[in-house]
């Protein structure tokens, strides 16, 4: 017994000790939200508190509170918008249904006409209160820390989520509660008219009828019944200016909005006439311009747009800086992007302190400006803490600043990233090798396109937006051997939009020389292989006599400009001739010209003669 009674007092022991700790972490979870009911949206809504029509009958409803005024006072403005759409809500559908079956819905007549009264300002609200909900999710990671963040961004999530939903159907619910207040209204008037011939007939029961004298209808022969036709009168023309036509109807809806809604007009009109002016000021390129906006404009979203615009003119890095000093969070993030991209060397110690930054948009244009100034400093924090960053943004970033390097072993690196799971970093990675630029980068590019089809078209963009001779090159080469109709539409396009029109050759044979002189025997100048790429310089004005193998072959010898093959070289290309059934002539040609078509073409090899001109002979090529 006594053994029964120790083992029935330990369990006790337990579920209290159980008991305690559950009510604790209740105690602690509702400490972080606030009871909401439906009087908190409006008094006169108490005596639908708890009724059918009551959204929040079956559960009882909190609002987070995140401890800071900001914050919460949104997220409860909010909440009263939700419950007062979701009480009208209730309202129409129970309305529909009484009347299907032939119930009263006096109750719902009664909450029509309080809802008639308050349902059109917060429709108008709506869109206001998503936007503001957009702007708390955007500094919410830097007005919280830790879990807080998590919590207040959940919190504005959800809100955010109802307002999107009753938005688009505000309107549906409010046309609903005006056709049942029109029925209430209605039925009202009814009663009144029906009562009042009631008292008519109570107050005066006996009428006197006098009888008139009857009058004798007049019979109108046929001939004399003629249709009445009148003129109607001329409505009267809008005369006047359109703009103080305009301007007049203005005012007059004006005369209508509340104070809260000249305010987001007065502050939406403020957003679009100052992008108005920074695309202005952008295309005639007046930075000056811009950067007085970017320091005077009162809505940060303009200032940030102007900074954004001066770094695409590469102009304005002192008012750019002044602006990562003094302005806020929302205009800082800009500025920095627009400061990597003018890339400016004396910019080296904001993007130092840029990487150290919690913004991780604001760490990776820094580690990219980084990379823009070619500072040996600047490219070991690339190498030592931006490529092992966590954040994918910022190790693109990184791997696009380093490319601004042009160093050779740099290539290794960006070879290694392009095997990587993620694929914002392999189309990092791909900018990256476009940005380098060098032999060896776009002989990289080159076997991805033939690797990779997902990259295909990504490559060839890429090296498209290179300005060099070896990506033009590049792209020739790759239409070559491309069995891929996409991409080869995408290289042809990519070589119309550089204007590389001209002549190339490809050499057809393994091994051979690039020579100083037309002359077998002339001095070799470089190494060259089958499926080297050139530009067409000129060709001889005598013909000479070749052997190639058993065979003496009598042509001409042609100038190309070929990459050097030889290590160390300074300039990356060099010239030389190559005698001519060596090699195939490309054409690229503008679409159209000299009344052919077509722009791209394999010159028919033999007697200098093209699919486009038969008879026209090689003419030599000015090059820039």
């Amino acid at each position: 017994m006594e053994l029964g009674y120790h083992t029935f007092k330990k369990g006790q022991d337990i579920i209290w000790k159980v008991g305690f700790c559950l009510s604790l972490i209740l105690f602690v979870g509702c400490s972080s939200t606030r009871p909401f009911q439906l009087t908190d949206v409006s008094p006169k809504y108490k005596a639908y508190q708890g009724t059918d029509l009551d959204p929040h009958k079956s559960q009882k409803l909190s609002v987070p509170v995140t401890k800071s005024k900001k914050y919460d006072d949104f997220l409860m403005e909010a909440q009263k918008s939700i419950s007062l759409l979701e009480f009208a809500e209730n309202v129409a559908i129970r309305a529909d249904a009484k009347k299907t079956v032939n119930e009263p819905i006096t109750m719902e007549m009664e909450a029509s006409a309080s809802l008639e009264e308050d349902l059109p300002a917060i429709i108008a609200y709506l869109p206001s209160l998503i936007k503001k909900s957009d702007e708390l999710l955007d500094s919410a990671p830097n007005d919280f820390d830790g879990p807080a963040i998590g919590r207040a961004s959940r919190a504005l999530g959800d809100a955010q989520n109802l307002l999107k939903k009753f938005a688009g159907k505000a309107e549906v619910i409010h046309t609903a509660i005006k056709n049942l207040r029109l029925n209430s209204s209605n039925s009202a008037n009814t009663k009144q008219v029906v009562g009042e011939k009631v008292a008519e007939i109570i107050e005066e029961p006996v009428i006197i009828k006098e009888e008139k004298p009857k009058e004798e209808k007049k019979v109108i022969p046929k001939d004399e019944k003629k249709i009445s036709i009148k003129r109607l009168n001329r409505k009267s023309k809008v005369t006047g200016k359109t703009k103080d036509i305009i301007n007049a109807q203005v005012i007059q809806e004006e005369e209508v909005l509340s104070e809260e809604e000249k305010k987001d007009r007065v502050y939406t009109e403020q957003i679009k006439n100052g992008l108005v002016k920074v695309f202005q000021w952008e295309y005639h390129k007046r930075p000056k311009e811009l950067e007085k906006l970017l320091s005077t404009h009162p809505i940060p979203r303009v200032r940030a747009a102007a900074a954004l615009a001066l770094g695409r003119l590469k102009a304005g890095r002192i008012s750019l800086q002044n602006a990562i000093d003094k302005d806020g969070y929302q205009v800082r993030p800009s500025a920095y992007k627009a400061l990597s991209d003018i890339g400016d060397k004396r910019s080296l110690s904001y993007f130092v302190a840029g990487t150290k930054a919690e913004d991780p948009e604001v760490m990776a244009v820094s580690y990219e400006g980084l990379g823009k100034t070619r500072d040996p400093a600047g490219r070991e924090m690339i190498l030592t803490t931006g490529l092992a960053s966590e954040y994918v943004i910022i190790v693109g970033g990184s791997l696009r600043g380093l490319a601004y390097n042009k160093v050779p072993a740099d290539v290794e690196i960006f070879d290694k990233f392009l095997k990587s799971p993620e694929v914002e970093i392999k189309e990092a990675a791909v900018e990256a090798l476009a940005i380098h630029g060098s032999r060896e980068s776009l002989r990289v590019l080159e076997r991805l396109v033939a690797e990779e089809p997902s990259l295909a078209l990504r490559a060839v963009d890429e090296i498209g937006k290179n300005p060099s001779l070896s990506a033009t090159f590049a792209l020739i080469r790759l239409n070559e051997a491309q069995p891929n109709e996409a991409v080869a539409k995408r290289i042809g396009e990519n070589l119309l939009r550089r204007k590389a029109f001209g002549r190339y050759v490809t050499i057809l044979i393994e091994d051979d020389f690039l020579r100083k002189e037309p002359n077998e025997r002339s001095q070799p100048v470089s190494y060259i292989k089958a499926k080297e790429i050139g530009l067409v310089l000129q060709e001889s004005k005598k013909e000479y006599a070749v052997r190639l193998g058993e065979e003496i072959v009598t042509d001409r010898y042609i100038q190309v400009k070929m990459e050097s093959t030889l290590p160390g070289s300074k300039d990356g290309y060099v010239t030389g001739w190559v005698f001519y059934p060596k090699l195939d002539i490309i054409e690229v040609k503008k679409l159209g010209s000299d009344g052919n078509q077509g722009k791209y073409s394999n010159v028919k090899k033999g007697k200098h003669t093209n699919l486009f001109n038969p008879v026209e002979e090689l003419k030599p090529i000015k090059q820039d």
